[in-house]
């Protein structure tokens, strides 16, 4: 590719197109030592900075706010070799492979299964003394490949656990503090002995309690019932969560929910059970491809997005499915071909665009496989699988890839965000008279906030810059993310620009801005004089456009 510098226009609505962008994935330090011990990170020799912390409704890493994308495979902890397994086994060559694919994607992040099942069940589900294997495996594995891993501890439903029945509403009062439902360690004890095991490895991500948790009873969900449930779920996410905090101090919780109305969580009970003692919040999206932010007024994500950040709690979709087979519509049409691929691709395309544009953290598609996406397999299991690219092309994976890559340079990063109220130490490095600088709410690219650039007309070349510059330098991508609004005429250009020590600039190709949101990023030439100054973005106002732009999330 001749250009150093990339445009994405993203769509707001319906169908997006995706252009594929260099992403520069976070390689994260093998994991420590495993000892069993409740070791905290200061006592192991793990710094502080490897683990995934909160500030606010943000989750950061090595002191920067940190999102990311992700995959869902729940099969990786299913090994060969007589262990407990659920749905296929999955050898070390095709472990490496899935996870390789799922970093080529963009993910930064995968999601699996951690339950007791695979810590003590032999293949035929008899009690067997515990092994670490299993766990093992996926971790060393996921830190080779430069990705973290969201290990879940428990299932609400029966499958891939030994006993018969679903979680239910005694499990959440009290049934998880003894042995039961199969196993002969409670539930809280499992936790507790899982965090304490890994407390001192930064692979894992954060600490998800279960997955898709409700509290229904056997007559269903009536308001008792549902407020009943409530209760149960908070007092039961505030004790595991302190307890898991007890044995694994650097680690984050998340409870583990659909988040779409489920008996316990349903209204303004799901911003009750959150505001305890967990960190992260969780959206499952499904059914609905063609929204990009579903939204009925109570139970979908638009509501949770608003609750969470009530709590100044970070949110994330865990899971999220449009099936291979899809039509104009979000419907199953039977056929997988490059259509409904390309179909899947754009939906995708809005909502991860649609998610972070509204401050998510994360966000996971279900699932990645070791199968081409039009495969039999996929077509008879669910049709949620995106295969890898090198088997079947997906342009899912490309999707995945370009959103990654709009982090910056390196995946989930983020150096600039504005959400303090204030500039974050930008200033006009040129023409004072033709620009202005303020924090602004209306525009955003994530969170709620952005920088508002304000031209004041006439045809101009005016510059913002910040002088905390560093980290910058040649062979490192700058990404901006810049809108222009709708009735702005069309001319207006983006040049991002970098500031040697002499104050002399080194200038990127100009970026033609489309209406709507701009991801704009550069690489500096190798070049460039060391150390620099400033990094900055010259404004090109040829038509004399008198408004506003907004500039959000710049990082490098």
């Amino acid at each position: 590719m001749d250009d150093s510098h990339i445009a994405i226009r993203h769509l707001k609505t319906g169908l997006a197109v995706a252009t594929t962008a260099a992403c520069f994935l976070l390689t994260l330090a093998a994991p420590a030592a495993i000892n069993g011990t409740f070791a905290a990170a200061a006592s192991s020799g793990v710094s502080s900075a490897a683990f995934v912390h909160r500030s606010s409704n943000t989750l950061t890493l090595a002191g920067q706010a940190w999102r990311f994308v992700g995959f869902n495979d729940y099969q990786l902890t299913s090994q060969p070799g007589g262990g407990f397994y659920c749905g296929r086994t999955v050898d070390q060559r095709t472990l490496d492979a899935v996870l390789q694919d799922a970093k080529t994607s963009g993910a930064s992040v995968v999601r699996t299964w951690f339950f007791q099942s695979y810590y003590d069940r032999d293949a035929q589900g008899h009690t067997v003394s515990p092994s670490w294997s299993a766990f093992d495996r996926v971790l060393n594995a996921a830190a080779a490949h430069g990705l973290k891993v969201i290990p879940v501890l428990v299932n609400e439903w029966q499958d891939c656990e030994p006993a018969s029945i679903n979680k239910n509403l005694g499990f959440f009062q009290s049934g998880y503090k003894s042995p039961g439902y199969g196993y002969p360690l409670s539930f809280k004890t499992f936790a507790t002995t899982v965090a304490g095991h890994y407390a001192a490895n930064p692979t894992v991500a954060f600490w998800q309690i279960g997955n898709e948790l409700e509290s229904n009873t056997s007559s269903g969900c009536s308001p008792a019932d549902e407020a009943a449930g409530a209760g149960a779920l908070r007092l039961f996410a505030d004790d595991v969560t302190a307890t898991i905090k007890h044995a694994d101090p650097n680690h984050l919780v998340s409870l583990g929910t659909i988040g779409s109305g489920q008996c316990g969580l349903a209204g303004g009970d799901y911003q009750y059970v959150h505001a305890g003692a967990v960190d992260v919040c969780e959206y499952h999206d499904y059914g609905d491809a063609v929204h990009a932010i579903p939204d009925d007024g109570y139970n979908r994500l638009a509501q949770r997005i608003v609750q969470c950040r009530s709590l100044n709690k970070p949110l994330f979709v865990g899971e999220s499915g449009i099936v291979a087979d899809v039509g104009e519509s979000g419907q199953s049409t039977g056929t997988i071909s490059s259509t409904s691929l390309e179909l899947r691709a754009g939906f995708f395309d809005a909502k991860l665009v649609g998610a972070f544009d509204n401050g998510i953290a994360g966000y996971m598609l279900w699932d990645k496989q070791q199968d081409a996406s039009n495969s039999a397999y996929n077509l008879n299991n669910g049709r949620y699988s995106v295969g890898p690219s090198s088997i079947v092309p997906d342009p899912t994976n490309a999707v995945t890839a370009s959103v990654a890559g709009s982090f910056g340079a390196v995946a989930g990063t983020l150096r600039f965000g504005f959400e303090d109220g204030g500039t974050d130490g930008w200033d006009v490095a040129w023409q004072t008279g033709s620009l202005s600088l303020s924090n602004a709410s209306t525009q955003a690219w994530a969170g709620g906030h952005s920088l508002g650039m304000s031209l004041h007309g006439g045809v101009s070349y005016p510059a913002a810059r910040t002088l905390a510059s560093a980290g910058a330098g040649p062979g490192r991508m700058i990404t901006y993310h810049v809108y222009l609004p709708s009735g702005a005429p069309s001319g207006v250009q983006a040049v991002p620009y970098v500031s040697n020590s002499g104050w002399q600039q080194t200038f990127a190709p100009a970026t033609s801005l489309a209406h709507g949101w701009n991801v704009v990023t550069w690489i500096p030439p190798p070049g460039v004089a060391m150390p620099l100054k400033a990094v900055g973005l010259q404004i090109n106002d040829g038509p004399g456009y008198t408004g506003v732009l907004y500039l959000d999330d710049v990082s490098w």
